[in-house]
């Protein structure tokens, strides 16, 4: 539990930091394509799951939006598997093409639940990247200079009120 509330830290850190949108947009991006992919099945590490992990890794994204959306998107990849399926069952030629090459074979993309989650995967996560760059505009534009204005007046003892709650969001955000 403590874990994931440092993680959802982190995530509003980030949007009140220095980080750049499109860095909080590529971790959401990146955790929501592992989200979907196998990571660790049984017979095996999955290749392209660690190339994408390396690259989240190299490439200067937020960890803590990469990291809270893979979990948030395995729990729905989970929640979709039947979903996966027949879309990978509709895929089944596909699937065979895949088992002859070695990489995709490795990945699981010979399975067709797999293969239908990885396609899931490929659809929900630039729609979470989009979400989360444009959500990050608004949040800077809109609700952070609101926020940081009644701070001041807060600490300038202007403003009464539940004074307590009001100080834990802020330091919840890192504001």
């Amino acid at each position: 539990m403590l874990t994931l509330l440092k993680l959802i830290r982190g995530l509003l850190k980030g949007l009140t930091s220095a980080a750049a949108p499109w860095q909080l947009a590529l971790g959401t991006w990146f955790g929501a394509m592992l989200g979907f992919l196998p990571i660790f099945p049984s017979d095996g590490p999955s290749p392209l799951a660690f190339v994408l992990l390396f690259l989240a890794l190299v490439i200067n994204c937020h960890l803590a939006s990469m990291l809270l959306f893979l979990g948030v998107t395995k729990l729905l990849a989970l929640a979709l598997m039947d979903v996966g399926l027949a879309i990978g069952t509709g895929m089944s030629g596909f699937a065979q093409t895949c088992a002859d090459i070695p990489l995709l074979h490795a990945s699981h993309w010979s399975h067709t639940g797999w293969l239908g989650m990885t396609i899931l995967g490929l659809i929900a996560a630039p729609i979470a990247a989009l979400k989360m760059y444009l959500f990050t505009k608004w949040f800077r534009t809109k609700v952070q200079p609101k926020l940081m204005e009644k701070r001041k007046l807060m600490l300038a003892g202007k403003v009464a009120g539940n004074g307590i709650m009001f100080k834990l969001g802020c330091w919840f955000m890192g504001l």
